[in-house]
């Protein structure tokens, strides 16, 4: 469970730092889809983010991590899934000298 709570904070993250600092724009000159996850956070559309709005953004976005982890979606995950992921984000890591396991301490 604590490797499963690790991954949620440290996904959750990454995700709002890049949210933080992302160029947000896109190779075409679009806004990118970080832009559009903030603005899509504001449910009622007043111009901010309430407390209640973040956080149930988030909480979509950590479903949604637990449901692509979840592979066999038996409603955990296992040490073969946490591997399969590790694998896969490392593959798209382009940080080269990034290790996963750093993210756990």
């Amino acid at each position: 469970m604590k490797i499963l709570q690790i991954s949620v904070v440290a996904a959750l993250a990454l995700g709002l730092t890049q949210m933080a600092y992302a160029n947000h724009d896109g190779k075409d000159g679009m806004h990118s889809d970080h832009m559009h996850a903030m603005q899509d956070a504001d449910t009622n559309k007043d111009g901010v983010i309430s407390h209640d709005e973040f956080t149930a953004a988030h909480q979509k976005m950590a479903d949604e991590m637990f449901a692509k982890m979840d592979t066999n979606k038996d409603g955990k995950i296992d040490q073969a899934e946490r591997d399969a992921m590790k694998e896969k984000m490392g593959k798209h890591c382009k940080m080269k000298e990034h290790k996963m396991e750093d993210m756990a301490k």
